[in-house]
C-alpha cells in the first residue's frame, strides 16, 4: 500500500465541507462528505476537525455534526480513534455492511463500554461442571441423529405445546442467526422480499441482504409489529416471510402481546405463503410471556429459541422448531458440512438446563436485568419498558448525551445504526445493561457522573 504524505488540514476539510453543503442539518453535511469523498478531494486518512471546531465553522449545533459522524462511522467511511480524532476511513466503502460499527470500532478507544449489546458475564452460569459430569454420554458418532436426545425431550418442557406436535419437527443449529441464515438458505419461495421489524438488530439487515433478498421495514411499539405498517407492505406483493423479534426485541426490548400476536396471524391469514420467523433471542432470560403465532397459523411458523444469552455465547446453540420437510431439508444440507451442532455442547446444555441451582441464577440474572433497566431509564429519564439486556434510550435530549458520552470516553450505539435507511431521527441510541470488563454498578456510576457535568443551559438546534 502507498502510503500518503499529503494529508489534507483540518481547516480545509472544513473550508471544502462548507462549500459543498447543499441543504441544512445532518443531512446535507453526510450528503457532502460523501460527495468529497467520490470526486477523491476527501481522501483515506485525512483527520477530521473535531465536531466542536467543523459546528463552530459551519455554525451549526455540535448534535448536528455528531449525528453525521456517527452515520458516516455506520457507513463505514468515518473511522473514530478516540483522544486521536476521527479520519477518513483507510478502506472506504459505499455500501458497507451496517454491522459493521459494531465489529470496525475498537472499544480500546473507550474507558467504557455499553455497546456490546452482550450479556454480563458475571450473570451466567459457568458450565464447568456440567461438563464434567456428563462422562461418555456426549460421545457421539457421525450417525447419530441431529439433536442430543436428552436435550430434545428437556426442551420439549420449554416451549409451547403446540411446537412438540408431530407436524413440528426440532433440530439445534450454531445460533439464533445460523438458524436464520439457514431458513434463508433453505428458500422459502419464490418471493423476493422480506418482512422486518424496524429498528431492528443490524445484522439481522445484513443477512436478509446478503441471500439477495428485498427488505421491507414495519415500525415497532411497545406490543410488538405494529399491524397498519405490516398490512401495507403486504400488499405490496412478493413477500416470502415476516421476521420478528416476540420478546425483549433488540434494540427496544419490546415483547409481542397476546392481542397483537392475534392481530398480526388474523392479518397473516390473508397470506397463506407468506411465513413467519421468530427470533426468540433472548429465551429464558426474558421476562416477558411468549405468544407464538404457531398456536393460530400452525406449521407456517419456525420459532428459534437461543440459549446465547441465558446461559453464554460460547455455547453457539439454538432450537429451531418447523415443519417436518423444512427441518430434515436443513439436517440434508448440514450434511455437506458440519452435519450437526456439537453434541458435547449440546449435552452441556441439557445439563445446565435440568440443573436446579443454574435455573435459580438465571431467575437472579433476570431480576438483575430488570433492576438495572430501572436504574438506566431514570438516569436517562426514559420510561423503563421491555425487558432483556439492552435499555432503548428514545429522547430528545438523546444526541446531547450520546455526544457527551462519547466526549467522556464512554461507549453506546448510535440509534442510527439500527435502521436499515437513514432514519428521520437521530434521537435514540441503545445502553447495553451490562459493562464487558467492569462491574455494573461501578461503571453505572461513572455513567452518572458524566451527566452530571453536561452543561444546563446548552440549546442546540
Amino acid at each position: 500500500m502507498i502510503e500518503r504524505t499529503n494529508f489534507h488540514t483540518t481547516e480545509e476539510i472544513c473550508q471544502m465541507l462548507g462549500t459543498s453543503i447543499s441543504r441544512n442539518g445532518m443531512r446535507g453535511l453526510t450528503e457532502a462528505f460523501v460527495q468529497l469523498t467520490r470526486d477523491g478531494s476527501l481522501r483515506s486518512g485525512d483527520r477530521l476537525p473535531s465536531i466542536r471546531q467543523l459546528a463552530d465553522y459551519l455554525g451549526v449545533s455540535p448534535t448536528t455534526v455528531a449525528a453525521s459522524w456517527s452515520h458516516l462511522a455506520q457507513l463505514g467511511l468515518l473511522s473514530s480513534h478516540g483522544r486521536r480524532g476521527s479520519f477518513v476511513a483507510e478502506t472506504m466503502r459505499l455500501a458497507p455492511t451496517r454491522a459493521r460499527w459494531h465489529f470496525y470500532e475498537d472499544p480500546q478507544s473507550y474507558s467504557l463500554d455499553f455497546a456490546s449489546g452482550v450479556p454480563d458475564p458475571q450473570l451466567l452460569p459457568s458450565p464447568v461442571a456440567s461438563i464434567v459430569s456428563l462422562g461418555n454420554s456426549a460421545i457421539s458418532s457421525y450417525l447419530d441423529p441431529p439433536v442430543y436426545p436428552p436435550l430434545g425431550e428437556t426442551l420439549a418442557q420449554l416451549v409451547p405445546d403446540r411446537l412438540t406436535e408431530s407436524d413440528f419437527d426440532l433440530t439445534v443449529v450454531d445460533g439464533a442467526l445460523d438458524a436464520i441464515d439457514r431458513v434463508l438458505a433453505v428458500g422459502l419461495s419464490c418471493h423476493k422480499a422480506i418482512i422486518l421489524e424496524e429498528p431492528n438488530f443490524p445484522a439481522l439487515y445484513d443477512l436478509v441482504e446478503s441471500h439477495g433478498l428485498e427488505i421491507r421495514t414495519v415500525a415497532v411499539d411497545d406490543q410488538g409489529m405494529t399491524t397498519t405498517g405490516l398490512r401495507t407492505e403486504l400488499a405490496k406483493g412478493d413477500v416470502s416471510a415476516v421476521l420478528l423479534q416476540p420478546r425483549s426485541q433488540n434494540p427496544t426490548g419490546a415483547s409481542l402481546t397476546r392481542q397483537r400476536a392475534l392481530e398480526i396471524a388474523a392479518i397473516l391469514d390473508n397470506y397463506p405463503d407468506v411465513m413467519v420467523l421468530e427470533d426468540d433471542h433472548s429465551g429464558l432470560l426474558s421476562t416477558e410471556p411468549l405468544w407464538t403465532m404457531a398456536e393460530t397459523l400452525g406449521t407456517r411458523v419456525i420459532y428459534i429459541l437461543s440459549f446465547s444469552k441465558s446461559h453464554g455465547p460460547d455455547l453457539r446453540l439454538a432450537a429451531l422448531y418447523a415443519n417436518r420437510d423444512l427441518v430434515a431439508d436443513l439436517n440434508r444440507r448440514r450434511t455437506l458440512g458440519p452435519s450437526w451442532s456439537s453434541k458435547l455442547l449440546q449435552a452441556t446444555l441439557h445439563q445446565m438446563l435440568i440443573d436446579t441451582q443454574i435455573q435459580d441464577l438465571t431467575l437472579v440474572a433476570q431480576r438483575a436485568y430488570a433492576q438495572r433497566r430501572e436504574v438506566v431509564a431514570d438516569l436517562f429519564q426514559v420510561k423503563a419498558t421491555g425487558s432483556g439486556i439492552n435499555v432503548w434510550v428514545d429522547a430528545a435530549d438523546a444526541l446531547n448525551l450520546l455526544l457527551q458520552l462519547t466526549h467522556k470516553h464512554i461507549r453506546v450505539a448510535p440509534g442510527a445504526n439500527f435502521y436499515a435507511s437513514v432514519p428521520t431521527t437521530a434521537h435514540q441510541f441503545r445502553f447495553t445493561l451490562s459493562e464487558p470488563a467492569q462491574d455494573f454498578g461501578i461503571a453505572i456510576n461513572e455513567v452518572a457522573s458524566a451527566i452530571a457535568e453536561m452543561p444546563k443551559t446548552t440549546s442546540y438546534r
